[in-house]
């Protein structure tokens, strides 16, 4: 009898990381597979604030969940785990009722500040974590650098490395590496590094005159998630610094872009820039690089481990490196081109096939 495995995770949409990674290494399973898609905000803005209706919608899918325990009899449990308090509350409660139905719980950590948003919580909410990391028999973190964020909660044997796959359909889009065009994928938000870089742009902007950006991500104003970083408003600064400097042509703003749109989107691009204060195995800078991108991005997460070091890795907050970082690369062609090579050849090791392969080996030990 073939192994059943039940999937309680977000897969989309909206669509951002965790979503696209999750409809990768779902796409294929070599055992009976059952999925029930938590994702029902509306927008990526709405992930991780209270409403009435996200109540509402949040307890049916409970109530879904409780009845595909009882009726599908699954072997293993799949869950994504959060870095919020509110976050642990739902996965408190979540692993609390799936635990008696399952034999194993694999669980999926695919941020990188889950120990600083640990370290920062209160009592309750440290209780509750410790509870449910015990009843999880297996933690998938996205690359041996994040392991550390377990340190003293969980066994390094129930830590098991997997990366984000590439997907398939970004190795064949060709860039337009020849030009000048800075592709940003993230949250339009102050975490994201989407403020710094609106501050940087006017220079960049005076220098280089064809220079354009493609933004595509939603605007978020109050960080629900990277609490530790000060909110400043897009707008406000998108309008200090670009509509005041008469700026505001260079732009291209999209959302939720998939298929064939997006491939046509991304096939603009010539540098990929994402100066993040908080990523884990970003889906956005893997995605460059199999589109065959330089990359300007911070050393936070797995980014150092997984980008060649020719890449510009920056300090998050650093607004003079992402200056020179920009110039540096909009000025030389030849640089543009050597790295595009790189990193698409370096984007190949995280190949869907291949990662899908390393997470389905975890629900075989």
């Amino acid at each position: 009898m073939r192994k059943r495995v039940l999937a309680f995770v977000p897969m989309g949409p909206p669509y951002a990381g965790p979503e696209v990674s999750n409809s990768l290494l779902l796409k294929e399973c070599p055992y009976e597979l059952k999925v029930i898609n938590t994702s029902y905000q509306k927008s990526n803005a709405d992930k991780g604030k209270l409403s009435l209706r996200g109540v509402y919608v949040w307890l049916s899918m409970l109530l879904k969940l409780i009845l595909e325990l009882i009726k599908f009899r699954a072997d293993y449990f799949y869950y994504n785990l959060s870095a919020t308090s509110l976050g642990a509350l739902k996965d408190f409660i979540v692993i609390s009722i799936a635990r008696p139905f399952v034999g194993i719980i694999v669980a999926h950590m695919r941020g990188g500040h889950f120990r600083i948003f640990y370290d920062s919580a209160n009592l309750l909410i440290k209780l509750l974590v410790r509870w449910y990391l015990v009843k999880c028999d297996r933690i998938i973190v996205q690359s041996e650098g994040l392991k550390s964020q377990f340190k003293g909660l969980v066994p390094d044997s129930r830590l098991i490395v997997v990366p984000n796959p590439a997907p398939d359909e970004m190795f064949s889009i060709t860039p337009n590496i020849s030009g000048e065009n800075i592709l940003f994928v993230g949250h339009l938000s102050k975490a994201k590094g989407w403020i710094d870089l609106l501050k940087v742009l006017p220079d960049i902007f005076r220098e280089f005159p064809e220079c354009k950006v493609i933004a595509v991500g939603s605007k978020i104003k109050d960080e629900t998630n990277i609490k530790w970083v000060k909110n400043e408003d897009p707008d406000e600064v998108f309008n200090e610094y670009i509509n005041q400097n008469g700026f505001t042509d260079r732009f291209e703003f999209y959302e939720n872009i998939i298929g064939d749109k997006k491939i046509e989107v991304f096939k603009k691009a010539s540098i990929f820039v994402l100066p993040s204060y908080s990523e884990g195995f970003s889906m956005a800078v893997l995605e460059a690089m199999a589109l065959g991108l330089p990359i300007i991005t911070t050393n936070v997460g797995a980014l150092p481990e997984i980008l060649h070091s020719e890449n510009f890795i920056i300090n998050p907050g650093d607004e003079e490196s992402l200056r020179e970082a920009l110039r540096f690369l909009l000025k030389d062609p030849a640089l543009r081109h050597r790295l595009s090579r790189i990193n698409k050849q370096n984007a190949k090791r995280f190949s869907e096939e291949r990662v899908r392969e390393e997470f389905w080996k975890v629900f075989s030990k």
